[in-house]
């Protein structure tokens, strides 16, 4: 059996591509409204519909993975993301950067679920700080696209993603030779496949469940939030209001990134030692405060840097909802409760970043006060968040019904 660690990785790292390409896109989105002459409201819907098409392409495959193994699904949409990636350099109109982001959504669709399906059986007395380390890891990929954003290769978007296509396509033949034994330890060998009745009755306890509505909206609340600012309104709100250049910009955004990396690893020792409940609150009450702050008043560069990291550092306890939810429910339903919660997750990111878009398009001048009305949409799921917090407990399952 090929070492689990190695197995681990190569999803792994495809996750991390993920992150990598979502803030390549933030990075270089003030460079396709030149080119292409594109408005707020197009960029938001750009922007979006890349969570769209995540989204729903996670739940239908995080599905069919409780069904085939894991290595054709992954290593197939690893291709399909690679061409996403390569429509990403040729775009030469709005419609086509749209659908180059949706072959993106779809391609990365199977990404954290891959690496949620991976970690739940390879170290599953140890999911809580695994999922943390992974959603850690991968956004401190994100981080360094940032931090190395005045090299040529990241804030030129033609070279950033053709290198991305490259990687991609690599990871796509590694993961093929590297998880074809992945049944041997996880994955649906054939007597453990979920028969449709199974999944069906599974996705039916979870909707009824008021413990995953809890968590989902939790989590839904701070990470949806982070992708939201991070993967393109940060960026534009410090370029457009600030006037800073946008290598400057990228790396302003990169406070975040590296916060919520750090936060997730913490918050996940946290959990696994003490339990969910001090993490959630403490996290997410700071996550609050913090966007309160950064939408209060116009903030000194070193002020927003402070600022963006403990924001970050908030958001990180996002995974602890799925966590919850996992504890929460019977064997049958936590097979289907990853992508059924992250299905609402990224949704509602894609919402929240076109609804940024949509109330920006009507102003004429992007001031402080436009960004400050437009993005004090971010502070409503975090809020909620915090309030959710409250009913996270490391108890024993209640199952409750909604």
């Amino acid at each position: 059996m090929q070492a689990k660690w190695m197995q681990w990785t190569v999803v792994q790292a495809f996750f991390c591509m993920n992150l990598v390409c979502v803030v390549g896109y933030a990075i270089a989105a003030g460079d396709w409204a030149t080119r292409l002459d594109l408005s707020t409201a197009e960029l938001g819907l750009v922007g979006g519909a890349y969570f769209y098409a995540y989204s729903l392409s996670q739940f239908v495959l995080g599905l069919l993975l409780t069904r085939i193994p894991l290595r054709p699904l992954i290593s197939c949409t690893a291709v399909v993301a690679a061409i996403g990636a390569w429509g990403m350099v040729t775009a030469g109109s709005l419609m086509a950067l749209l659908w180059a982001r949706v072959l993106l959504g779809i391609g990365f669709g199977v990404a954290f679920v891959g690496v949620v399906h991976v970690i739940g059986a390879i170290y599953p007395k140890r999911f809580p700080l695994m999922l943390n380390v992974s959603q850690s890891a991968a956004n401190g990929a994100g981080a360094l696209v940032g931090l190395f954003s005045f090299l040529p290769v990241v804030h030129t978007p033609s070279l950033l993603f053709s290198v991305c296509t490259v990687i991609l396509l690599i990871l796509a033949v590694l993961m093929f030779l590297l998880l074809g034994d992945l049944n041997d330890g996880a994955g649906p060998a054939p007597a453990q496949r979920l028969e449709w009745h199974a999944i069906t009755a599974g996705l039916r306890e979870c909707l009824a469940s008021l413990s995953f509505w809890v968590g989902t909206l939790y989590f839904l609340g701070l990470f949806s939030c982070f992708l939201a600012l991070e993967d393109l309104w940060n960026i534009r709100f410090q370029i457009d209001v600030f006037a800073h250049k946008p290598n400057l910009a990228a790396t302003i955004n990169a406070m975040p990134v590296i916060g919520l990396a750090i936060g997730g690893v913490i918050s996940g020792l946290w959990a696994e030692r003490s339990g969910l409940e001090r993490p959630a609150r403490w996290f997410s009450a700071l996550a609050l405060l913090m966007m309160m702050l950064l939408l209060s008043a116009r903030l000194s560069e070193g002020v927003a840097f402070v600022v963006l990291f403990l924001l970050g550092f908030g958001l990180g306890a996002a995974p602890i909802g799925l966590s919850f939810v996992r504890q929460q429910l019977s064997k049958r339903a936590s097979a289907v409760v990853s992508p059924l919660l992250l299905t609402f997750v990224f949704m509602g990111a894609g919402a929240l970043m076109s609804l940024v878009g949509r109330e920006l398009s009507g102003d004429a001048v992007l001031s402080f006060s436009a960004y400050q009305d437009a993005m004090t949409a971010f502070i409503v799921p975090v809020a909620i968040a915090v309030a959710l917090a409250l009913l996270i407990s490391s108890s024993s399952p209640t199952r409750t019904r909604a």
